[in-house]
């Protein structure tokens, strides 16, 4: 339950600290005094989206801070636990918040700094407020498949969850075969690619070749002039006609001549050794000259070949890169991705089996939760119609519409029968007199209707629920009379389940509370302030006074108030909350 609440600085709240009891907790007062600012206080702490303006004008941050006693909330307990906020023995839970006119605001479990995200995921595990925008969510058709859920209990609620997992992976390999279906796309890549592969493989280029080619093919266009001087270089340097002398004769001489020098002068030693090295070099260069014209290639057949080699790799070079190097690259990336788009086309055959594998799988657990819905909607209609009852809406009617559709086996994303609750529509519908049709709650029920509709099927919900906390702002609009002490009683017995917080400005109401709080402004220093007091026996009968709209103290006012408050009491003691642990004795009024 909430124990303690802080508030500084926040809209018409500079400072108010106010401890909270288990049972029924009224908050009353005037008019724009600020109780809605407390539950919006309550909210925040509980994750709601804050804006820099709700800060106390003057002031630089507004800051919040709750208490929450979970002894005897295993459920919550474990949950806390588990997102590692609690340990073992630890029976109370305090929420902090700051937020300042500039900048983010900070959030604490427990003194431990969190995102705003896990304050509203502790929310919805601890408290729940009902007000007037809930009498929307009522009206929304969209709302009711979750209410309906809610109410057929944990066991449905789990069946929905095995479904919505069932939905999520159907989805996932729906998207997956959309997004293969690229196929067409993926087809004509494969075709070009392999076209390109084989073009380059065909090919056989090899890193460095073209200069290779190049070279060979200069040598082809001009062996006949090649051959020619080869042979002239080679006559030259060693003809072996008697007619004409070579360079090898005339060295020959000039190396003798060299030698008959040296042996008379010693100096020439170094000269005639130079010289006599230059012949046999002469020699070797003719004979490496006549090798290499006798090694060339004069067909121009191979000319052809060579020049036809040399533009067909200088076509794959102007395709896929400029450069050898570059082809060759391009063919690898090419071979990897037509491996991946095979395996694209393997997963593809493999995805239409689980598929409808999925789709099955989520058509059977679609048809389960209808069942499910269908005997829970005929409960739950029973069940409203009884607390309607209750509420003075004695001869008013109330349904639950499943309309169920047959569940596809293979439902696109988003079309199809299955949706991310199953295969069902849920509406609800009401009739204010026995002899009117149902017609959807939304454009039948009135303003008063609403709120007594609303709490009743609340009031079912709750004792599915089980949350600790539930908040009722504004829940009277549009009732009075015994109408509303009905209300009121409805409030105190949800106690049996539930800490409960009523906002309301009627003294029918007010009577059920355990613990009755006013609400006040008062002003100074130029402005307002909102404070909060706990009213005791004789406090609470003039705050009743004030709510019956005579604050005068006039004696029958008074008496009147004293006797609301004991017929209250005197219907708290027979109603069906006797006993709860949140009851609290509050003594004669």
């Amino acid at each position: 339950m909430l124990s303690y609440l802080k508030v500084s600085d926040f809209a018409l709240v500079s400072s108010v600290e106010v401890e909270f009891h288990g049972g029924l907790n009224v908050l009353s007062g005037e008019t724009g005094a600020g109780k809605t600012v407390l539950i919006g206080a309550i909210g925040l702490l509980l994750g709601d989206r804050a804006e820099a303006q709700m800060v106390r004008t003057g002031a630089t941050e507004a800051v919040f801070e709750a208490s929450f006693d979970i002894s005897g909330e295993p459920a919550v307990f474990a949950a806390l636990k588990e997102m590692g906020y609690l340990q073992d023995g630890d029976d109370e839970l305090t929420l902090g918040r700051r937020l300042p006119r500039e900048g983010k605001s900070r959030c604490t479990v427990n003194g431990r700094l969190c995102p705003v995200s896990t304050l509203a995921a502790i929310g919805d595990l601890i408290l729940e407020v009902h007000g007037q925008n809930t009498h929307q969510a009522l009206l929304m058709k969209s709302s009711h498949i979750g209410y309906l859920d809610r109410y057929a209990g944990a066991a449905h609620l789990e069946r929905l969850r095995t479904y919505t997992r069932a939905y999520e992976r159907l989805r996932a390999l729906l998207l997956e075969r959309k997004e293969i279906a690229g196929g067409a796309d993926a087809t004509r890549e494969a075709q070009l690619l392999s076209h390109e592969v084989e073009e380059i493989e065909a090919a056989a280029p090899v890193a460095g070749e073209i200069d290779d080619i190049e070279a060979q093919a200069s040598r082809l266009r001009h062996s006949r002039e090649l051959w020619e001087l080869a042979s002239g270089v080679e006559g030259t340097l060693c003809a072996d006609s008697q007619s004409s002398a070579s360079v090898r004769d005339l060295l020959a001489r000039a190396v003798e001549d060299i030698g008959r020098m040296a042996s008379r002068d010693e100096s020439l030693r170094a000269l005639a050794g130079r010289l006599e090295s230059l012949s046999l070099e002469a020699e070797d260069v003719a004979g490496e000259v006549g090798r290499y014209r006798e090694g060339l290639d004069t067909d121009p057949g191979r000319l052809d070949q060579v020049e036809s080699r040399l533009s067909a790799l200088r076509e794959l070079c102007r395709k896929y890169g400029g450069s050898l190097d570059a082809v060759i690259e391009y063919r690898d990336r090419a071979s990897a991705r037509l491996e991946e788009i095979g395996g694209i086309a393997e997963r593809a055959r493999a995805i239409e089996e689980q598929v409808a594998e999925a789709g099955k799988e989520a058509a059977a657990a679609a048809r389960k939760l209808a069942s499910e819905r269908r005997r829970a909607a005929s409960s739950l209609e029973k069940d409203v119609m009884e607390q309607m009852a209750g509420l003075e809406l004695t001869g008013a009617g109330f349904g639950v519409k499943v309309d169920e559709k047959e569940p596809t086996a293979r439902p696109e994303p988003g079309t199809g029968n299955l949706g991310p609750t199953g295969c069902d529509e849920v509406e609800f519908l009401f009739r204010p007199e026995p002899d009117e049709p149902l017609r959807p709650l939304r454009s039948i029920a009135s303003g008063g209707e609403m709120s007594r509709v609303m709490l009743a099927v609340k009031i079912v919900l709750a004792e599915a629920d089980r949350l600790p906390v539930l908040v009722f702002d504004e829940v009277d609009a549009g009732i009075g009379g015994e109408a509303a002490a009905t209300v009121g009683e409805k409030l105190y017995e949800l106690t049996s389940y539930h800490q409960v917080f009523c906002v309301t400005h009627l003294p029918q109401i007010a009577s059920f509370a355990d613990w009755q709080y006013r609400v006040f402004k008062t002003r100074g220093d130029g402005s307002a302030h909102t404070g909060i007091a706990l009213l005791d026996d004789e406090d609470r009968v003039a705050e009743m006074c004030r709510m019956l709209g005579d604050s005068s103290g006039r004696k029958v006012t008074a008496e009147h108030a004293r006797d609301i408050l004991k017929r209250a009491e005197k219907r708290k003691k027979s109603s069906r909350r006797g006993g709860c642990p949140s009851q609290v004795d509050r003594g004669p009024m």
